[in-house]
This record gives C-alpha cells, sequence and structure tokens, in this order.
C-alpha cells in the first residue's frame, strides 16, 4: 500500500515536472520566434530605409530619373562631342562633388530641369574661380552686366560672382526668365544664357514674323556658335545621365549636405586660421569659399564661412560657437535668413 502510493506521488511529481519543462520550452520558443520576428523586421526596415549619411545622391529623389524632362537625345554630333568632353568628366565632376547636392536641391525646389545641373559642367567644369577672356567669371560665368542685374555683388574683399551659392541662385532665376521669355523653350534659352537673351529673341521675332508657329532649335534662326553651345549641353547632359555608356563613372556623393555655414564673423580673421582649427585642408575651404578675395575673412558684410559638414562641429567648437547656434546649410533656411529681392 504505502509502495502504490509512493508510485502515485512519484507520478504525479513526473508529470508535474514534465509540464513545467514543456511550458518553460513553449516559452522559450515563442521567445526565439519573436526575436527572429525582431530581427527580421529590423533587416527589412533597414534595406528599405538605410541611413541617409550612407545613401547615395545618384540614387536619390533628388537624381530621380523622372526628374529629367528634357527628353534629350543626342544626334550623331552630339554624341560624338560627348565621347571627347568625357575625357574631361571625372576631373570636373570631382569638382562639383562638395557642390552637387545643394544644386540639386535648389533645381528641386524650383521645379527645373534636372539637366541644368550640366550647365557648370559647360560653362567652367565646376570651377568657382573660372575666369574667360570675355570678363565672365564664376561657375556659371556670368558677365558684370547681367550678375549685377540678378544681385550679384562685387568689392574689393568678396565677389559673389564667384560665390557657389550666391550665383547659383542668381542663375537659375535668370534661366527661369529666360525660358519664359524665349518660348518655353529650354534650348533656346540655353543659347540665349550663351549668344545673349536679346541676341536669341531677335531671332524668335525673326521667325514669328515669317510665319514660324512652333519655335525650336529647328525653327529658329541662330548663330554657329548658340548651336554649338546647345550641343555642347546636351553631350554633358546626356554624361551626366548615363556615364557608362561613355566609359565613365560620377564621383561617390552622399545624400546629404556636404557643407555647414558657420558664423565666423568676429571670431577668426583668415582661412588659414580657420583651416587649422577645422582640420580642413586649405585648398577645400578656398574651394568652398571662392567669394573671398584672399585670405582675409574680412567682407563688406558679416559672412558666413562654408565648411565640410564632418569638420563644422570641430572649428565651432575652437571658436566658441554652441552646437545649437550654427545648423547644417538648407536652402530654404538661407532662403529665410539672406533673401534679397530678386533684380529683373
Amino acid at each position: 500500500m504505502i509502495r502504490r502510493t509512493l508510485l502515485i506521488l512519484g507520478g504525479i511529481a513526473l508529470s508535474a515536472m514534465m509540464a513545467v519543462s514543456a511550458c518553460s520550452s513553449s516559452i522559450t520558443t515563442a521567445e526565439a520566434d519573436q526575436n527572429n520576428l525582431e530581427n527580421q523586421l529590423s533587416a527589412a526596415q533597414s534595406s528599405k530605409v538605410p541611413a541617409v549619411e550612407d545613401s547615395s545622391l545618384w540614387n536619390s529623389e533628388l537624381f530621380n530619373d523622372n526628374r529629367f524632362t528634357l527628353d534629350i537625345k543626342l544626334n550623331a554630333r552630339e554624341r560624338k562631342e560627348a565621347h571627347r568632353l568625357a575625357r574631361s568628366f571625372e576631373a570636373h565632376m570631382e569638382n562639383s562633388s562638395l557642390f552637387m547636392y545643394h544644386l540639386l536641391t535648389e533645381l528641386k525646389e524650383r521645379n527645373l530641369p534636372i539637366e541644368l545641373a550640366a550647365l557648370p559642367l559647360v560653362e567652367s567644369g565646376f570651377n568657382p574661380r573660372a575666369k574667360s577672356h570675355a570678363g565672365a567669371r564664376g561657375p556659371w560665368q556670368f558677365i558684370r552686366a547681367t550678375g549685377r542685374a540678378y544681385g550679384l555683388e562685387s568689392t574689393k574683399n568678396y565677389d559673389e560672382f564667384y560665390d557657389f551659392i550666391e550665383s547659383t541662385d542668381a542663375s537659375l532665376r535668370y534661366l527661369d526668365h529666360l525660358y519664359q521669355e524665349c518660348g518655353k523653350n529650354w534650348d533656346l534659352a540655353i543659347a540665349a544664357y550663351n549668344q545673349g537673351e536679346f541676341a536669341v529673341k531677335r531671332a524668335i521675332r525673326r521667325a514669328e514674323q515669317a510665319g514660324v508657329s512652333e519655335l525650336n532649335m529647328d525653327t529658329v534662326k541662330l548663330s554657329a556658335g548658340a548651336r554649338s553651345y546647345v550641343a555642347r549641353f546636351h553631350a554633358y547632359a546626356d554624361l551626366l545621365r548615363y556615364p557608362e555608356k561613355y566609359g565613365v563613372t560620377r564621383p561617390e556623393i552622399k545624400n546629404r549636405p556636404a557643407f555647414k555655414r558657420v558664423q565666423v564673423a568676429g571670431r577668426i580673421n583668415s582661412m588659414k586660421q580657420a583651416s587649422q582649427l577645422s582640420g580642413v585642408e586649405l585648398s577645400t575651404l578656398k574651394h568652398l569659399n571662392a567669394g573671398y578675395l584672399s585670405d582675409s575673412l574680412k567682407s563688406n558684410k558679416p559672412r558666413a564661412l562654408l565648411v565640410p559638414v564632418e569638420n563644422a562641429s570641430r572649428l565651432e567648437k575652437a571658436i566658441g560657437i554652441e552646437e545649437s547656434d550654427s545648423v547644417t546649410f538648407s536652402p530654404l533656411l538661407q532662403a529665410k535668413n539672406d533673401a534679397k529681392p530678386a533684380q529683373n
């Protein structure tokens, strides 16, 4: 009787232990399944939404294929020109690395064709300090009269013709004006950018007087120089969009602002000092801040210094600026803080 009772109690205890074990195993399995699910979701989210700083500008919405709206199809002459220009394309695109995010952002904000990003390639190879024998200067090669009409200032210490931010704003306003004035045809607007607004508008009037109803490069009689310029623009636009066709590559550019505006006025006086404090090569600072005509940071009005975003906090700390006092450069913020009326 006692033995039977012990056997029964032992069986009950064993069953209880097995139940607890099964319950524990079930919980462990459920936890593992939950962890696996969370890991899968995390991996999926990571693959769908990469970190901004790790993504490429060329794969971003700013360079989306649907923003190429000019539908440029090269003719034989333009294809030949594109192959010739491909020899210097990579070097010129390296010049653009610190500016391209800003330019593509401006084009998107103004609803302008992305192909216009090729225009500084045509004009200067993205060299902010470019000068022509005809007196045009800067990355967009403004002549003095047109630049001043669109608000660009020049003093003995600072020249906004060389300032990529200021000259880009002026150029995009000018290009939009030319588009409106030249029959809303971008090829004619590009021709006018090179040959002069009034020369192309005279050609347009002659075409209209001759009964032409559809204004374009085939129906408006333009100079050989204007046609060559538009052909070069087409070639560079195709290179920018399809570099693989020509055996070249675009530089790696991250999909985020490349620089910050650091308010240095009253804190430091020279570009060389800014280079030492920020750890940025002096040549890079000069490239970003080509408007300064010497090592001196003095100008006719308080100006910020553009500094690569990865070095900006080091400079800010060195000159006593709180992080909250300086923000990554934003075209919209700049428009609010530094806007000046357009001069048409």
